[in-house]
């Protein structure tokens, strides 16, 4: 196995997620899990939609700081719309609510399509890009289970300057900040998931690299600092450290993220153990490993009989 292989980034050769992790969940039915993952896109989505609304006739006050940067206050109008594209925050959140809308289609789809998705076999299309898309979906996944604790680390903890008197400040900041999270998660919890492999880590630090160029391009461009800390007035230091800061904080909970679906997968599959110690039945949620074992694999547990569906050899 190379770095530049297809294995090396989470797609064996056995091919793209052969359970079906992605669709389904060890704890609550697929279409709960899908319906859940559709409500929380359609909250990222209308908290955007009314923000931008809410900007475009009004003005919202904001007060930051930083670690060696004191309170400065920010107001926000009509052009804050359009600035918001430079800001993680709202990038990450953006993100949330189109991976939120991907997921939950593909999850539909596998519950009432027999276990059949575009996602996992691409409609057996020659002219589908099946594996770029399942790599593209899997790195989109280990992003959203890293970034918005990041976002919501750095906001509450470093720039933060005070709870805002506005109730439209006080609610798209609970929104942006700290339900991003929860969103995040959700994701780590309700899902089957894997964890993301380790050459993951390097996409999600690749982001943060091309995000900081962005925040530099947005300076020459827009005339504007998108976080003040950037700004060399406050010293070059000032700047690396907190680019050291966010790169390492980034590795942590990347390592923290996976750990914690790990745990998620062992409590699974020790739930399932005492469900059969006790001798309950696992009715439609488990496969038998064969027809003569008394054994069941706690890999296997889906919602109902995926139909083994081939493609000629040539669309694989």
């Amino acid at each position: 196995m190379t770095i530049f292989s297809y294995e090396a980034w989470g797609i064996p050769p056995t091919g793209f997620d052969p359970t079906h992790t992605f669709v389904r969940s060890h704890f609550v039915p697929p279409v709960v899990l899908a319906c859940i993952r559709a409500l929380l896109s359609i909250y990222s989505f209308t908290t955007i939609i009314t923000c931008y609304t809410w900007l475009a006739h009004r003005t919202a006050t904001v007060a930051l700081k930083d670690v060696n940067i004191g309170s400065y206050t920010l107001h926000q109008s009509d052009a804050a719309i359009g600035q918001s594209f430079s800001f993680f925050t709202y990038l990450t959140f953006w993100s949330l609510g189109f991976y939120f809308l991907a997921s939950s289609i593909h999850t539909f789809m596998y519950v009432f399509r027999g276990g059949r998705t575009w996602l996992h076999d691409g409609g057996c299309a020659w002219w589908w890009p099946k594996k770029p898309l399942q790599l593209a979906h899997s790195m989109f996944y280990s992003s959203v289970v890293s970034f918005p604790f990041l976002v919501t680390i750095v906001f509450w903890g470093t720039m933060n300057s005070g709870w805002p008197s506005g109730r439209f400040e006080q609610w798209i900041n609970i929104s942006v900040h700290a339900l991003n999270s929860v969103f995040a998660v959700v994701e780590i919890i309700l899902p089957a998931t894997q964890p993301p492999p380790w050459t993951h880590l390097s996409v999600v630090l690749g982001v943060l690299s091309a995000y900081l160029g962005l925040a530099y391009l947005t300076r020459e461009t827009q005339g504007f600092y998108v976080y003040e800390w950037m700004n060399p007035a406050h010293g070059k230091w000032s700047i690396v450290l907190h680019i050291a800061g966010y790169a390492g904080g980034m590795v942590v909970l990347f390592v923290m993220a996976r750990y914690a679906i790990v745990a998620r997968n062992v409590v699974a599959e020790r739930m399932g153990m005492m469900r059969r110690e006790r001798g309950g039945d696992m009715g439609e949620k488990g496969i038998r490993l064969n027809d003569g074992s008394g054994t069941w694999s706690s890999e296997l547990i889906i919602s109902r009989p995926v139909p083994v569906r081939s493609c000629p050899s040539h669309f694989a």
